[in-house]
């Protein structure tokens, strides 16, 4: 149970979720997670790197950058993302999503 404590959160599913698709730089997640602010942002990315869900990777092409990606373990918590968002969809279509 001690994974919920990790991934429970709203910001925190949404980048698992972002970071499904590839591995992206922050400025990149930032401007794919809406209403996401960098403080949050950089919160979650850290809670998910301690916890072995994101990897962090600092590249050196002319000026440094900073590349997150999902890791293996995070990849094994993808079908738990996809069945969350597979019911919020579903709630969100039927007018049933608690307000």
């Amino acid at each position: 149970m001690q994974i919920l404590s990790v991934i429970g959160d709203l910001w925190t599913l949404a980048v698992v979720m972002t970071l499904q698709k590839s591995e992206m730089r922050f400025n990149e997640l930032q401007r794919a997670i809406p209403r996401v602010n960098a403080v949050t942002l950089t919160s979650r990315l850290k809670k998910l790197e301690e916890a072995g869900i994101v990897s962090r990777t600092v590249e050196s092409r002319g000026k440094q950058s900073t590349v997150y990606a999902l890791t293996p373990f995070g990849e094994k918590l993808l079908p738990i993302v996809d069945a969350v968002r597979a019911v919020a969809l579903d709630l969100e279509r039927s007018g049933d999503a608690p307000r």
